[in-house]
């Protein structure tokens, strides 16, 4: 007998510990198998069952280990218990069927679940009503919020409730089963049939899960075929000789990977672009399989893979159309498709191109997969050539008639219609797409972030200080695109980054001034973000004041400042000739400024008054394990001990505020890689190698009086063991010792 009302009391224990441990004692290894059991009773084989188990385990140990401890001692692990029976096919796993214990809610389900995407297709092709129209009535829809909370949804507001998540990017899974209060007793052979009466009832949909589940497993393969590529590929485009270099396929997060390729000529890097494979469209919400390839922020491919799929072979024909504002498209399309005819891509109907054809039999393509990967790449960058987005061009020897265009209206070249930008100030939703990001910053910074430029309803400031390369314009940027829904690498058009310069020393750096010598006003990008934001009051637009601290900030800031707290209008001129420059302006409530400073003495302090209007957030953290766990495997495997040693030498250079960041970090990882990759007669020691880079890299900024004699006596003893005593660096050390000796303070520079 199961006494639910039992399980309710064990999820109520309030210690953390205790309950992770009562929970997986009581209920994982006896619901693990009687899922087991019934699984191979509905389906024989291909399926494993996944359980909350391990989790609970987990937690348990931690909440043991001092070390995390304190943070686990609030957390609601343990407070539900689930089993899921797991279906597989192609290696696209799914789950199959839920039962799920939840201490949190006080209730127990039974379900299956459908991703926001498939639902989403059976809106557009109109079968989810049909579908929905066949489920029993006792069969209730669910709609996850959180890891513990479910929220039902009426059968009939169901396409309206999830065509309302679109635009704001809101993607959760949908469930059908049952609810039923967490007490009184059970048989569990009655929990069972619920289970087989689920399975039963809610057949159509489980079988159209499985049909998706296997397209987009073939899907996936093709897509592997290509991203398998990573040898070089030659090429000449417009006379030129080019080399497209292939970077590492990126793990997979949120339904895509990603592969960075590199535009090179004799060696020096032209332009960079991705390869994006996608089990969907996040940003539309369509469910199905896409190849992407994206140059200089904007896509120029986008390949539905399924159309690939057949009984025997299938030419991979890919239509092509802009959409530009401003330009005859019909003109750029013909441009662009007599380009790729002229470099040996075939086409046809004047809108259409052949990538490769692909043997559904052999699952294999016909022709070499890096011919049809070189197809790809030159294709989008061509594309690029002729739109003109991102500022790319080729050379050309003769140039065409069609003229550039800076259009940031749209962000895919292949779409049908103008790409629309959407801003969710929603945590979750930005966490996520930061998580897809292969930079490093930890969710309690993230959120720190969030929190400081959102807080305020009409205030937002925000200071990111710092040692130099700890990636506080990285974060700036990465925030506000992720707020747009954008990868890191996209162009953002609400987003401005503004090196700040020394000469800077009132309010015309930010907001320009009339020149009577140019007969008209000298407008700044600072005053563009501005006008902007007045002009789209409902898109929030992101102001990066780079090193800010190079002049002295309540000089040129101090109108800002005194603008967003008077609400007060700012004065720009006094002429009645100038129509396009406002005689005044108001700073709206939707502008978010970050500024990012350095503290060394090139910079200015940052006086009170500034300071009091602003978040001030400290980047001095550098997690380096984390970085290096997301080098390239390659790199790692050859410079494994380097970094090492690097790493060693950061921690001894910490306590002194003397550390070095990402960027030194990867300046020399980068430089160490390039070094072995040269002929061996060309290498000399790996120890000189380090020692160069340490030198170059990390010295230089070594600087102090007492306070610093014991480090350098450190570095000395660290250098000698390691180095060598004839190393370059143990002979900085041994100079700058004898300096602080006679002089009471030291630096590298001579």
């Amino acid at each position: 007998m199961i006494n639910l009302s039992q399980y309710q009391q064990i999820f109520d224990i309030e210690n953390t510990t205790e309950r992770c441990k009562k929970v997986n004692d009581t209920m994982d290894q006896f619901w693990k198998s009687e899922l087991d059991q019934l699984a191979g009773e509905l389906i024989g084989q291909d399926y494993r069952i996944a359980t909350y188990g391990q989790t609970l385990v987990t937690t348990y140990h931690d909440s043991l280990n001092p070390k995390y401890a304190e943070q686990k001692k609030d957390t609601s692990i343990g407070k539900k218990y689930f089993a899921q029976i797991v279906g597989n096919t192609g290696n696209k796993e799914f789950n199959l069927l839920t039962l799920e214990f939840n201490g949190v809610e006080r209730q127990f389900y039974i379900n299956i679940e459908l991703s926001f995407y498939q639902v989403y297709e059976l809106i557009k092709t109109g079968r989810l009503n049909s579908m929905l129209s066949e489920l029993d009535s006792e069969i209730r829809t669910f709609t996850r919020t959180g890891s513990f909370t479910k929220n039902e949804i009426e059968r009939s507001e169901l396409e309206q409730t999830l065509t309302a998540m679109i635009k704001p990017r809101t993607r959760p899974w949908v469930y059908f089963g049952l609810a039923l209060p967490l007490e009184g007793e059970y048989q569990s052979t009655d929990i069972v049939n619920m289970l087989r009466v689920i399975w039963e009832k809610t057949a159509s949909l489980r079988n159209y899960v499985f049909e998706d589940r296997t397209q987009s497993a073939k899907s996936s393969h093709i897509m592997a075929l290509i991203a398998s590529v990573e040898t070089s590929y030659s090429v000449s485009l417009f006379g030129y000789p080019y080399q497209i270099h292939y970077g590492t396929l990126e793990n997979e997060k949120s339904g895509t990977r990603e592969q960075e390729f590199t535009l090179k000529r004799d060696g020096q890097t032209i332009v960079q672009g991705y390869f994006y494979y996608s089990e969907y469209d996040v940003r539309s919400a369509i469910n199905k399989p896409v190849l992407a390839v994206n140059v200089e922020g904007y896509n120029h491919i986008y390949a539905n893979v399924s159309g690939l799929l057949d009984d025997d072979r299938k030419e991979w024909w890919i239509k092509k159309s802009f959409k530009m504002q401003n330009q005859d498209n019909e003109v750029l399309k013909l441009r662009a498709l007599d380009l790729l005819r002229q470099n040996g891509i075939p086409v046809r109907n004047d809108n259409e191109y052949l990538t490769g054809t692909y043997n559904n039999i052999k699952q294999q393509f016909e022709e070499e997969l890096a011919e049809i990967k070189g197809r790809f790449a030159c294709a989008a960058l061509l594309f690029a050539h002729v739109g003109g987005r991102g500022g790319f061009k080729f050379l050309e020897t003769t140039a065409p008639s069609v003229e550039p265009v800076d259009d940031d209206s749209a962000n895919d070249d292949h779409s049908t219609e103008i790409v629309e930008y959407n801003s969710n100030f929603n945590f979750s939703v930005i966490y996520e797409t930061i998580q897809n990001c292969s930079l490093t910053f930890d969710k309690d910074l993230i959120r720190d972030l969030h929190l400081n430029l959102t807080a305020l309803n009409d205030k937002h400031f925000v200071i990111l200080s710092g040692i130099s390369g700890t990636g506080k314009t990285q974060l700036a940027k990465l925030y506000a695109n992720a707020v747009y829904g954008l990868s890191y690498e996209a162009d953002n058009p609400y987003l401005s980054i503004i090196p700040v310069r020394p000469d800077w020393t009132d309010a015309t750096a930010l907001f320009g001034y009339y020149s009577s010598f140019e007969n008209g006003y000298i407008m700044t990008e600072f005053l563009k973000a501005i006008l902007h934001a007045q002009e789209e009051r409902e898109k929030p637009h992101f102001i990066v004041l780079d090193e800010m601290n190079l002049a002295r900030v309540e000089y040129y800031l101090s109108d800002y400042l005194s603008g967003v707290e008077s609400h007060h209008e700012i004065p720009l001129h006094n002429r009645d000739d100038l129509v396009l420059i406002p005689s005044k302006i108001k700073i709206p409530p939707n502008v978010y400024l970050i500024g990012t400073i350095n503290v060394d003495e090139t910079t200015h302090s940052i006086s009170d008054k500034v300071l009091d209007r602003a978040f001030v957030m400290t980047l001095s953290e550098v997690d380096l394990q984390t970085f290096w766990s997301r080098v390239d495997d390659g790199v790692r495997a050859e410079l494994q001990n380097e970094f090492v040693f690097l790493k060693l030498l950061n921690g001894l250079l910490a306590p002194y505020h003397l550390h070095f960041g990402y960027r030194t970090m990867n300046e020399m990882i980068q430089k160490m890689s390039s070094y072995l990759a040269l002929d061996v007669e060309h290498q000399g020691s790996r120890k000189a190698m380090l020692d160069r880079v340490i030198a170059e890299k990390v010295l230089p900024k070594l600087r102090g009086d007492d306070r610093i004699a014991d480090l350098l006596k450190e570095l000395k003893e660290t250098f000698s063991e390691n180095l060598n005593e004839e190393s370059v660096s143990y002979g900085h050390i041994i100079r700058m010792e004898k300096e602080l000796v006679r002089y009471g303070a030291t630096q590298f520079w001579r």
